[in-house]
């Protein structure tokens, strides 16, 4: 497959993932405003930060983030609006990948988020209007999942919407710490449980967390729910085990043997995990843990790039050319000693 076959999937994938999440996180912390007296200063800006936006005024007021998030396509790359318009331009380059219903569905969505319908919609019911960003993404993954082949195209989708959710589970469990940390006093109170129950409730793990841990201590059950579990399709460690499973299945390589920089990167983060418990986290530092993880995604992300999508990357060194050696796309050098 071209690369820039490929860097479309693996983008289109991203986008889309990334309107969902940002539904997500605007719908829980709104719902959650309306049941708690959250400071004034810990009601909107702080999910700004947690978006990687850090140079806006500082007097910003609700309706003005939730406006930047979901419509400020210029101003916010990461807005609802610029990610649906950039997935979409993404699957208009591959429109030969994709089945006509996911092409029809993913226009159709673009099209209803430049009507009057969506604004009159984010006017006059915000949760409604952040219920159906999600159920529109969630139903074009159901017809990507059953319509198209799944081929190399399809690894490229699966590893781009892994690695986006990886990210963005880590940001939504950061939440607790930058906008609902209660005081000590607070710790294990009714309101401190419902704090967790939105977080669980913004990954829709709210029922599979119930079925299993429900009578644990929800401030190390939740993050050991959301970062460990192996099961549950939304947890750090599942999307990392997709992306694994994608990166492998691209490159031919043989699963735990990385032979390229984005299959290194995930091993990594991946050992990482394996070598770590919840309880090492929250001594150290959730907040920490969390930060490093996001930067870890961000890393393997660069590492895709510059894998499979960065033709410079992938010139044959000199060295290795007048050597008469095959090099793989993306592959690390061996040390020499």
């Amino acid at each position: 497959m071209i690369s820039r076959v490929a860097d479309h999937c693996f983008w289109m994938s991203r986008y889309l993932e990334r309107a969902e999440a940002a539904a997500r996180i605007l719908e829980v912390n709104q719902t959650l405003l309306l049941d708690f007296a959250v400071p004034l200063e810990q009601q909107w800006r702080p999910l700004l930060i947690i978006s990687g936006i850090h140079d806006q005024p500082e007097d910003l007021d609700g309706e003005a983030v939730q406006n930047l998030m979901t419509w400020e396509a210029d101003a916010n790359p990461a807005s609802i609006a610029a990610s649906i318009a950039a997935a979409r331009e993404n699957a208009r380059n591959i429109r030969e990948v994709l089945s006509a219903e996911s092409w029809e569905r993913l226009n159709y969505y673009y099209l209803w988020m430049q009507s009057p319908a969506a604004r009159t919609l984010y006017l006059s019911d915000r949760t409604a209007f952040y219920h159906r960003i999600r159920r529109i993404n969630q139903l074009i993954a159901g017809i990507n999942e059953g319509t198209m082949s799944h081929g190399e195209a399809w690894d490229f989708c699966q590893l781009g919407r892994y690695l986006e959710r990886a990210g963005q589970t880590a940001r939504i469990l950061d939440v607790k710490y930058h906008i609902l940390l209660p005081t000590v006093d607070q710790v294990g109170t009714p309101v401190d449980n419902a704090h967790w129950v939105a977080i669980l409730t913004s990954c829709s793990g709210y029922e599979p967390y119930t079925k299993e841990r429900s009578s644990s201590d929800p401030g190390v059950a939740v993050p050991d729910f959301l970062i460990f579990d192996p099961l549950f399709p939304r947890s750090v460690r599942f999307c990392l085990n997709r992306c694994r499973a994608a990166a492998y299945a691209i490159s031919g390589h043989h699963a735990g043997k990385p032979g390229n920089a984005a299959e290194h990167a995930l091993e990594d983060l991946s050992s990482w995990l394996n070598l770590t418990k919840v309880d090492d986290f929250i001594q150290a530092g959730l907040h920490e843990a969390l930060t490093s993880i996001i930067d870890r995604i961000h890393g393997i992300g660069e590492a895709i790039h510059r894998t499979y999508f960065d033709q410079r990357a992938n010139m044959i060194p000199e060295h290795w050319a007048a050597a008469g050696t095959p090099a793989a796309a993306g592959a690390v050098p061996q040390a020499t000693a």
